[in-house]
């Protein structure tokens, strides 16, 4: 009787081992795509919410809300030249866009270190009704444009790799992802 050897031969775990480095060679690159695309949608989700949330807690409340750029998560920075890193959402009551004593923050929120948020203004005030007090002031936020290493490049579905929000007149917030859009508001630096 004959023994019979089992196992891989030198030709066999060799094309194994090429379909292995094929499969990751094709599928890497596509995973960092993902990842890329995955943080953009979720930072983009998170603002929109953040808008959505202050103009229901204005509404709600019936006290104007505020949303507007925070570099120490306590207090608002008027201050157009720093970059849109972190927010935070406060009821203001006395409806002046200052955190006063008795005011309370809502939601603090900082931005992913691989992204970066421009915006036309560093503050949107809400009133009650749910609109905004004016987005027609240099302060006030009504357009942001989100980027990160692609820039405003078509991705992915022909679409950018950057994302695009507006504020319109109601209040209500809106992305996009459409390339000239993006360039209309901006594009990325």
């Amino acid at each position: 009787m004959k023994a019979r050897h089992t196992g891989f031969t030198l030709i066999e775990l060799m094309f194994t081992i090429l379909a292995l480095g094929v499969l990751l060679g094709v599928g890497v690159p596509n995973f960092v795509d993902f990842i890329r695309n995955s943080r953009m949608a979720s930072a983009t989700n998170d603002i929109l919410s953040d808008f959505n949330l202050a103009r229901s807690e204005a509404v709600k409340r019936r006290v104007p809300v505020t949303l507007c750029k925070s570099q120490d998560g306590a207090a608002c920075d008027g201050n157009a030249t720093d970059p849109f890193e972190s927010w935070i959402i406060f009821v203001d009551n006395d409806n002046d866009g200052v955190v006063d004593t008795g005011e309370v923050v809502l939601r603090q929120r900082e931005i992913h270190d691989s992204l970066t948020v421009t915006a036309n203004g560093w503050e949107l005030r809400y009133q009650p009704n749910g609109f905004p007090v004016s987005i027609t002031t240099t302060e006030a936020v009504s357009q942001m444009v989100l980027c990160d290493s692609l820039g405003n490049k078509i991705s992915i579905g022909g679409v950018s790799a950057a994302r695009g929000i507006t504020i319109s007149a109601t209040g209500r917030p809106a992305s996009t992802r459409d390339v000239a859009a993006i360039t209309a508001l901006g594009g990325c630096p």
